[in-house]
């Protein structure tokens, strides 16, 4: 079983987009996670059955140092901000190095521009919202997945999962893999003529 850290500020979606995974819809009057709360989900990834555990964290400044022992054993993180809201967007950093200081072994991390179908109102009200090609510029500077998502809509909110989940079990074989003493470096070439 992967445990799966979700994290982000408060109010962008977190907990809609477990929802979403978990029960297939989208309630848009879920109170505030107070400390943390998970759920257990089976999803198919390519042809296989996997189980996760999914962590809910509260975003509020308060409970930042508590999530932060939530991260030392997880597989995976999937860091939301919200599209429409750019202090969220800002807060990526900090949580990233909150991630990268609280985890002895490489982990997966998903970030996720969630509620990008505010995206097209808050655009035409003239105010900020954060465009994909941000989203995208980010995780790559820290190596990290990326997709936007809509909890409301569905929107890849499923993908998100199935594209951490891969990741996550490409690191568990390495790691398999370098705690089984076979280098892959090390392994005979093959000939390269008939």
């Amino acid at each position: 079983m992967f445990k799966v850290v979700f994290c982000g500020d408060a109010a962008v979606g977190k907990s809609t987009l477990i929802v979403r995974l978990c029960k297939g819809k989208f309630i848009s009057n879920l109170n505030s996670t107070l400390g943390v709360d998970f759920q257990n989900k089976q999803i198919e990834v390519d042809s296989k059955r996997i189980a996760l555990q999914l962590w809910d964290t509260a975003g509020q400044e308060r409970f930042r140092s508590i999530a932060k022992s939530y991260f030392r054993r997880c597989d995976g993180v999937i860091l939301v901000y919200d599209s429409t809201y750019e202090r969220s967007f800002l807060s990526v950093r900090e949580w990233i190095n909150t991630i990268i200081d609280a985890t002895p072994k490489k982990v997966s991390v998903m970030i996720v521009g969630n509620k990008i179908d505010l995206r097209d109102q808050m655009r035409a009200e003239g105010k900020r919202v954060i465009e994909k090609n941000e989203g995208i510029r980010l995780a790559k500077e820290y190596k990290a997945l990326f997709i936007e998502a809509s909890a409301k809509e569905g929107t890849n909110s499923q993908e998100a999962l199935v594209e951490l989940t891969r990741d996550m079990q490409c690191n568990e074989d390495i790691e398999r893999f370098r705690t089984t003493g076979i280098d892959l470096d090390k392994l005979p070439k093959k000939s390269t003529c008939c």
